[in-house]
């Protein structure tokens, strides 16, 4: 058993977290009969673990506390779909040190350094980062062999391809930008087809089996999800992802 006091120094948290779970009902105090006294249990400890673990996750009180009312082997496969994300993480992290690592060696007159070298780690994390925000979406709607296809695509990007890239994306966002404070779209006009160029531009290096049909249904995807749409209105500043499925929409007519 444990008093709060003792609860709290061994989670390393403050007595008022946990007086705050407990009003919340999130971790509940066991109390002594005609008492105030609390204490907590080793089953209080093991939940109090748990929920400290989704709290590092980046899960709201809230969402938290719907979890710990799942049955135990649900939240115990929450808790290895986290491990295995920060495994990733892990090896991300690992390979973005040793970049790091062979880039001061370089900087410093030591070992040639490649180009496709210098940018490995971050197509690494691009990829994970894809693959956790839309790979479950993206999966479904094109297939695993299309996104398996884009993402070994992407790890070999040679540096041009890779500005390339860089640059229709920049091109994108300064064009849209400019759309966004227009008082009317004009899908016919210059800066409406820069657009589709830069994109279609991003897309055909990024996803070698490119066509019509996949554009549309990027197009398509970006106006149902808002993970999609907060991407480009997030980097413009306005709300652009319409506009883009118009033009789109516009360029890919049969």
């Amino acid at each position: 058993m444990y008093t709060i006091n003792e609860l709290a120094k061994l989670a390393k948290i403050s007595n008022r977290t946990l007086r705050y779970y407990d009003q919340i009902g999130l971790l509940k105090a066991l109390r002594q009969p005609n008492s105030d006294y609390r204490y907590y249990d080793r089953a209080a400890v093991d939940k109090l673990q748990q929920i400290l673990f989704f709290k590092s996750f980046g899960f709201t009180l809230a969402k938290i506390k719907a979890v710990m009312t799942l049955p135990q082997a649900e939240r115990f496969a929450l808790l290895e779909e986290q491990y295995q994300a920060l495994l990733t993480q892990q090896a991300q992290l690992n390979e973005m040190v040793q970049t790091l690592s062979q880039t001061l060696v370089y900087y410093k007159g030591g070992e040639h350094m490649k180009d496709s070298e210098k940018f490995a780690a971050f197509k690494a994390k691009q990829i994970e980062e894809n693959e956790q925000r839309y790979g479950k979406e993206i999966r479904e709607k094109y297939g695993e062999q299309a996104v398996n296809s884009a993402n070994d695509n992407w790890s070999h990007l040679t540096k041009e391809q890779y500005e390339k890239m860089e640059a229709a994306q920049t091109a994108l966002f300064a064009n849209l930008k400019i759309l966004s404070q227009a008082e009317k779209i004009d899908l016919d006009s210059s800066i409406s087809k820069n657009v589709f160029n830069a994109h279609k531009t991003w897309l055909q290096i990024a996803a070698p089996f490119y066509n019509s049909a996949y554009h549309r249904g990027l197009a398509d995807l970006y106006v149902a999800d808002e993970r999609f749409a907060a991407y480009y209105n997030d980097h413009v500043e306005a709300d652009v992802v319409d506009i883009m499925h118009d033009i789109i929409y516009h360029y890919t007519k049969e």
